[in-house]
């Protein structure tokens, strides 16, 4: 075979060079990513270290920010209240709450104003524009555990699942002592002797309910979600002093 056949049928020089490099031992086998790298010259350290470090650097960044705003989260948090009272349509007696709030954290020896939450926020009117939905949320949710609203206003309250019988909370001796001072009332506001028809409480007969200044007369109290937090409801109906 000539040179011309050579150069036809026969492999070209860079051809034998490529199987050369192919045929060659791997000069990194058997050492780590860690190793090769430290051994390449820095022009090829950044694509290198890109290729196989980086994806697993930025995931362990992703993690440690994530566990890092779950910790912040958890430690900035407040606590949870240990009861919730809302008044409804009651916003311009928001001073007489707070002093029903003190009077109960002094009564029940707790420091933290956090742990009590008593407010009179909340709107209801029927018109659609009122705090519906958000009060049904917050019930659902457990953050509202009793509420107080003018004698008018308490069966709109009852209608629309807001208000709990007070049998799911009080003990049955409170309830007929309740009910033998006249205490108890139905859906509609009106006075009931039989603990199972009650849904609410006449705060006209609290003692301490007349003592705060300026709180309506005529305004009745009622359960709500109360699972986690029933020895403090109970707590607040004895502190209301109904006589």
């Amino acid at each position: 075979m000539d040179e011309r056949q050579g150069d036809r049928y026969g492999l070209s020089s860079d051809q034998k060079d490529a199987l050369g490099v192919l045929a060659s031992a791997d000069p990194h086998a058997g050492q780590s990513k860690w190793t090769i790298f430290r051994q390449l010259p820095p022009a090829k350290r950044w694509p290198y270290f890109a290729q196989h470090f980086l994806p697993g650097v930025l995931a362990a960044g992703l993690v440690l920010a994530l566990l890092i705003g779950l910790v912040v989260t958890r430690l900035t948090r407040p606590p949870d209240p240990l009861i919730s009272v809302q008044g409804f349509n009651m916003s311009s007696h928001e001073e007489g709450f707070d002093r029903l709030k003190q009077g109960f954290m002094r009564d029940q020896g707790i420091k933290d104003g956090r742990l009590v939450d008593m407010e009179a926020t909340l709107t209801l009117n029927g018109q659609g524009y009122d705090d519906s939905a958000k009060a049904l949320t917050r019930v659902t949710a457990g953050q509202i555990n009793m509420v107080i609203a003018p004698a008018g206003l308490f069966p709109t309250l009852c209608k629309r699942g807001l208000v709990a019988k007070p049998s799911q909370g009080l003990k049955g001796g409170d309830l007929r002592r309740l009910a033998s001072q006249g205490v108890l009332v139905d859906s509609k506001g009106r006075q009931v002797s039989n603990p199972s028809h009650a849904m609410g409480l006449d705060l006209s007969r609290s003692s301490r309910w007349k003592q705060v200044p300026g709180l309506p007369k005529h305004a009745i109290l009622g359960l709500s979600n109360i699972a986690d937090t029933v020895s403090y409801v109970r707590a607040f109906v004895d502190y209301m002093d109904f006589d």
